[in-house]
C-alpha cells in the first residue's frame, strides 16, 4: 500500500536524516521557523563554480513532515541551478514525498526547507 511505504520512508528520513548538520564556509546560511507549530531550521548550502547546488545540509527540530522534507530535499537538489531551485514548488515537494498531497495544515511543515534554500539562493543573488 503507497501510504505505508510513504509513512515508512519518512520515518527513515525522520529518524535517520541525510545531510544533517551545518555546512563549514557556506554559501547560504539562512534559520527559519514556522509560527504555526513551532518548526525550526537551519539549512546551509554551497554552489559550484557554475551556482549549482554543490552541498546542503540542514539542522532543526520540528515534526515528521518537516525533518523528513528537509533531508529529502538535501537529496533531490544537489546538481541542480539556481533557476531550478527557484521554480520548485508544492508540487515538487508532493512528488518527492511519494506523491502524496498534503493538507493545508502540513504545507508549511513540507515546505520550510525549500523556502529556506530558495531565499538563500535570493540572498546570493543579491550579494
Amino acid at each position: 500500500m503507497p501510504s505505508d511505504l510513504y509513512r515508512e520512508e519518512l520515518l527513515d528520513h525522520y529518524r535517520d536524516p541525510q545531510n544533517y548538520g551545518v555546512l563549514p564556509e557556506a554559501d547560504i546560511d539562512v534559520r527559519l521557523n514556522n509560527a504555526t507549530c513551532g518548526d525550526t531550521i537551519h539549512l546551509t548550502a554551497r554552489l559550484d563554480d557554475e551556482g549549482r547546488i554543490a552541498k546542503v545540509m540542514f539542522e532543526g527540530q520540528g515534526c515528521v513532515v518537516s525533518m523528513a522534507s528537509a533531508s529529502m530535499l538535501t537529496e533531490e537538489v544537489v546538481g541542480k541551478r539556481r533557476e531550478e531551485v527557484l521554480a520548485m514548488g508544492l508540487p515538487d515537494i508532493e512528488t518527492m514525498l511519494g506523491g502524496i498531497r498534503l493538507s493545508m495544515g502540513r504545507v508549511k511543515c513540507a515546505t520550510l526547507a525549500l523556502r529556506a534554500l530558495q531565499q538563500g539562493l535570493k540572498e546570493t543573488e543579491e550579494a
